[in-house]
């Protein structure tokens, strides 16, 4: 049985900093009224920020009770944190007062303390999903991703319909935390143990060699591969539904448009990033599952073999399915919220083809009836790396997008002379809201345009290495027997997809940039979205010239982070409560290792 100590709540130190500014955030704003909760959050932030930059991203995996530290781990940390901060920025509310106001709405409205406390519970759960080694850590860290969704989509908007958008996002949430927790439950059964290191030696070994026995860990019975033959298309089909819903992939798409449509634009930005990142996390997870350690030579029995082998099928089929449809659905849209809806669903499309890719990789040249068992030696994570690449780089360009439309706030209104009433406000909805934009605001129309032609994959910006890296870890699939056909005949056509949907996609994103540099307007914008959303949206911007002029960095980042996932489940061969060693022993060992190279 897993055990914490003083040492986990040590490695936890990022995400209880992040608890403790949202508990400040509740109770300052319930009894002393301070409505600056998103200035908490902020500084909340940048101090996990800087704790976990304390702590080793590399090298020997740091596992204590039910969380691992390793380079997977501290990269969506990282990546969890970072896209926080910006999201914190573009959801302070208004603080530049529009030209206009409703007579409802005369005072500014501020971020409260409720919104902000509930936004960093939401960013401490999902953190807590990339270090969760556990199922039971890991489905309520899930939840706590879910919940705090709910509120934000509740409390930012409260009009009948942005109480819509948060009852059907709620309803459906509910249905695929009961999936995937079906899910686990089949894990747990496969398994004989919450430990993931305990279910992925299990799985591994079934078929092939009496399972191993691994002390501390609750056994509750013996598992046949014939057992498991049944349970593994049940929990595969399960997880899959839970973990579709949350990147809003087919067939668990047909939410988005409709709750993007009635929810505000900072939640919109919200729900088309952080549960992406919890949807890639948990669906590598179970990949890692049948995987061995890199360079341990062990090998894996068929049961492994044909959970790999089913998993890349399914995953590739919902990735084709899923960027075609997304793509030709936002081809139909005028609505500014429901085309970024349907191109998130296609996102999601291209960031399973790098997942689809590693599972590929991983099974042998002849399958699970060809009698060839796969080695850890043979493996190559390029796929887990080129998803973990393009998940950060949309990432940016995402939220410096919605932020850059968050910045615009509302148009110009109609004064009518033979009325005395003030017009109400408009917010920017439509492509036809942003016509003209490049001659009276030419600094958002350039951030703006910046990040639609990184979505559409244009070089040499970040989304267009994104998009290469996973046609190329695609590509390097090599030929192999497959349920339908070869292997390799396969990852061509997905790529052949892929490089399609990218030409539909440029479509309806130059659509968006021909309105703002070839259209004219009567009307125009008033900018008046605050000056922290045109921050987040000139930092965006910064950071993704950057990397275009030097991707190698996160590249490398990113492939050390899918190197180690892995390891994260597998290459321990003792108890977990007897191999965890502390923070200060590994970076002695890091430095050992240093001094011998």
């Amino acid at each position: 049985m897993m055990t914490t100590s003083l040492e986990t709540f040590l490695l936890l130190s990022p995400e209880i900093t992040l608890f403790l500014a949202a508990l400040i955030a509740y109770l300052a704003a319930a009894f002393s009224g301070l409505r600056a909760g998103w200035l908490v959050a902020v500084t909340g932030l940048g101090i996990a920020i800087l704790v976990s930059g304390n702590q080793p991203d590399s090298g020997e995996a740091i596992s204590s009770g039910p969380i691992t530290i390793d380079g997977f781990s501290f990269y969506i940390r990282l990546l969890t944190y970072t896209t926080g901060l910006v999201l914190a920025l573009i959801q302070s509310g208004d603080y530049w007062k529009s030209a206009v106001q409703d007579d409802s709405s005369q005072h500014k409205r501020r971020g409260t303390g409720e919104e902000a406390g509930t936004f960093l519970i939401l960013l401490a759960g999902l953190s807590l999903v990339g270090l969760a080694n556990d199922l039971v850590l890991l489905f309520i860290s899930l939840e706590l991703v879910s919940i705090p969704t709910y509120i934000l989509l509740a409390l930012k908007r409260t009009d009948a319909a942005g109480q819509e958008a948060s009852l059907k996002y709620f309803f459906l949430s509910l249905v695929a935390s009961a999936l995937f927790l079906y899910s686990l439950a089949c894990l747990y059964g496969l398994g004989g143990s919450t430990s993931l290191l305990a279910i992925g030696n299990q799985i591994q070994s079934l078929g092939s060699i009496a399972p191993p026995t691994i002390e501390g860990s609750i056994v509750v019975g013996t598992i046949t591969a014939s057992m498991a033959a049944v349970l593994l298309p049940v929990m595969l089909g399960t997880a899959l539904a839970g973990v579709a819903f949350r990147m809003a992939a087919v067939p668990m798409h047909f939410y988005a448009p409709d709750v993007y449509e009635g929810t505000s634009t900072s939640n919109a930005a919200v729900l088309s990033t952080l549960p992406k990142i919890a949807g890639i996390v948990m669906l590598a997870r179970i990949i890692a599952l049948a995987i061995p350690p890199l360079g341990s030579g062990q090998t894996v029995g068929p049961v492994a073999e044909i959970l790999l082998l089913q998993t890349w099928h399914l995953i590739a089929i919902v990735a084709a399915v899923t960027m075609t449809v997304g793509n030709c659905m936002a081809l139909l849209q005028n609505n500014l919220r429901r085309l970024l809806a349907c191109s998130s669903i296609a996102h999601a499309g291209y960031l399973l083809v790098g997942l689809a890719a590693v599972t590929a990789a991983a099974t042998s040249e002849q399958g699970p009836l060809g009698g060839e068992s796969i080695t850890a030696n043979a493996l190559t994570l390029d796929g887990l790396a080129s998803t973990l690449f393009y998940l950060a780089t949309y990432v940016l360009a995402t939220v410096g997008l919605f932020g850059g439309l968050i910045y615009l706030g509302h148009r110009w209104p109609e004064w009518s002379t033979s009325s005395n009433k003030r017009p109400r406000l408009e917010e920017i909805e439509t492509v036809d809201d942003l016509n003209g934009l490049s001659t009276t605001n030419p600094v958002a129309a350039f951030c703006l345009a910046t990040f639609l032609l990184s979505l559409a994959g244009i070089p040499p910006l970040p989304g267009f290495w994104g998009k290469l890296s996973l046609v190329t870890s695609s590509l390097s699939i090599g030929s192999g027997d497959a349920a339908f056909g070869d292997r390799r005949a396969w990852f061509i056509g997905l790529s052949i997809v892929l490089v399609l949907n990218a030409a539909i996609a440029a479509a309806y994103y130059l659509r968006l940039i021909t309105a703002m540099y070839f259209k004219s307007t009567d009307k125009g914008v008033q900018a008046d979205g605050g000056l922290s959303s045109g921050l987040a949206m000139v930092v965006c911007l910064i950071v993704l010239l950057s990397i275009s002029i030097r991707p190698r960095g996160l590249f490398t980042s990113a492939l050390r982070a899918g190197n180690t996932l892995s390891g994260n489940i597998a290459t321990e061969t003792m108890p977990p409560q007897t191999t965890q060693i502390s923070v200060g022993d590994a970076m002695i060992a890091s430095e050992i290792q240093k001094g011998n190279r």
